[in-house]
């Protein structure tokens, strides 16, 4: 899953390297995020901007589903209060079984 509103170059390459059919749907991120968590989707890639608020309680609900909120760039956990602004970086969430599915 992506956003239509941030289908960037950055998007189509991350999404060309996908393996399988690839659906964009125009929903908020949270709720992509919780599809994941649920196994509707297998990954939702998050190539925008977004603040801590709009995705904190997302990251809990697929945590505890057993899946993970990852950096873009440096490929770990999503953290909290931890820097200067409230805007995440660029991040990805993956189900809990989706090994072999990215291709970096």
């Amino acid at each position: 899953m992506g956003s239509r509103s941030h289908n960037s170059d950055r998007f189509k390459t991350f999404t060309n390297k996908l393996q399988g059919e690839v659906n964009v749907l125009t929903i908020g991120s949270s709720i992509k995020m919780c599809l994941v968590a649920e196994g509707a989707a297998h990954i939702y890639a998050r190539l925008g901007l977004t603040s801590e608020w709009d995705t904190a309680a997302a990251h809990a609900v697929v945590k505890s589903a057993g899946g993970m909120v990852l950096d873009f760039e440096t490929r770990k956990e999503l953290r909290y209060n931890t820097k200067e602004s409230l805007l995440n970086p660029f991040f990805y969430v993956l189900q809990k079984n989706t090994n072999g599915l990215i291709q970096f």
